[in-house]
């Protein structure tokens, strides 16, 4: 019993020890800038600025179908999976659309240009440039999934409603950590607004 209790007391601390690293270094990780527009009970506006995006299709209408595929797809492109076998720094958050043409990107740095970011040697991966945007957000912590999803997605279409806040149909869900950090979660849903004005 003695054993059993040091060893489990060891993992512990082991555990412990791993998420604070895996934290740390997630902070690390290069974030996307945006404004903070206004400020609801419910949830926030912010506006995004024009960024390039590797981006990849995905075959089915399911986060929890698609999110590891996409992942593993595009992560070989900032891995050096391009023609220039560039290294590309990861950055927060990655952007997953959701729907019926699900699609998954990373964001890339904003100090590269898009006209200089490699080749993909994939040709499943696209690089495009999304323009400035408007959107509502709403944040929970822990793991995602399809019905997690959409329960945030009603509840903030519902607040937008409320609100009388113009937006398109369809969302976006942005996942901040990596899958192997099991504390301090961060995940969001957004949905674009049409003409916000505050």
């Amino acid at each position: 019993m003695k054993y059993f209790l040091i060893t489990f007391f060891v993992l512990i601390i082991s555990f412990v020890i791993s998420q604070v690293v895996i934290i740390k270094k997630a902070s690390d990780t290069g974030s996307i800038p945006y404004e903070t527009i206004e400020v609801f009970n419910e949830f926030e506006v912010r506006q995004y600025p024009e960024l390039a995006l590797a981006s990849t299709q995905l075959d089915k209408n399911s986060y929890d179908e698609n999110s590891r595929i996409g992942f593993r797809r595009i992560a070989s492109y900032i891995f050096g999976g391009n023609s220039n076998k560039t290294q590309i720094a990861m950055t927060s958050p990655v952007q997953m659309e959701m729907g019926r043409n699900s699609k998954m990107s990373f964001i890339m740095p904003p100090s590269m240009r898009f006209e200089d970011l490699p080749r993909p040697n994939n040709e499943q991966i696209n690089l495009t440039v999304q323009p400035p945007k408007t959107v509502a957000v709403i944040s929970f912590s822990g793991w995602a999934s399809d019905d997690i999803l959409e329960e945030k997605y009603l509840e903030l279409k519902a607040a937008l409603i409320k609100k009388e806040i113009g937006f398109q149909e369809g969302y976006f869900f942005l996942g901040y950590n990596p899958p192997y950090q099991l504390l301090n979660r961060k995940n969001e849903v957004i949905i674009e607004l049409l003409d916000y004005k505050k």
